[in-house]
């Protein structure tokens, strides 16, 4: 019989911590890295496949749209006026992205545009 049989049992639970460890810091980190282009005054949105519109992983809709940009201009607390980012899917037509572009300059934000 082994005399250090409860050595064998923190050895586990310590392994088993970190493996719960490890597999949350591949969770969190990568939403993280998602979240700084927001605390930086981006906003990103991204434009599907299908020609919806999603903010902060949210679908919204183009008339919810105009609101969000007057908010966003508003005057506040934050240390840089905020930047439009648009992210289209590599399978959104050219015609929509620039009818969408040209809606989005009349904003008065910066923009920008990110292509896949």
């Amino acid at each position: 019989m082994r005399p250090a049989l409860w050595l064998d049992s923190v050895a586990m639970g310590l392994v088993g911590i970190a493996l719960c460890a490890t597999c949350l810091a591949l969770v969190v980190i990568p939403q993280r890295l998602a979240q700084r282009a927001a605390l930086e005054g981006v906003i990103a949105l991204h434009l599907d496949a299908q020609g919806q519109l999603r903010v902060w992983n949210q679908p919204i809709r183009p008339r919810d749209l105009a609101p969000l940009l007057t908010r966003a201009k508003a005057p506040g607390p934050q240390p840089t006026t905020p930047v439009l980012r648009l992210i289209p899917d590599a399978a959104v037509p050219w015609g929509v992205v620039q009818k969408l572009v040209s809606q989005l300059e009349s904003s008065g934000l910066d923009l920008e545009l990110q292509l896949p």
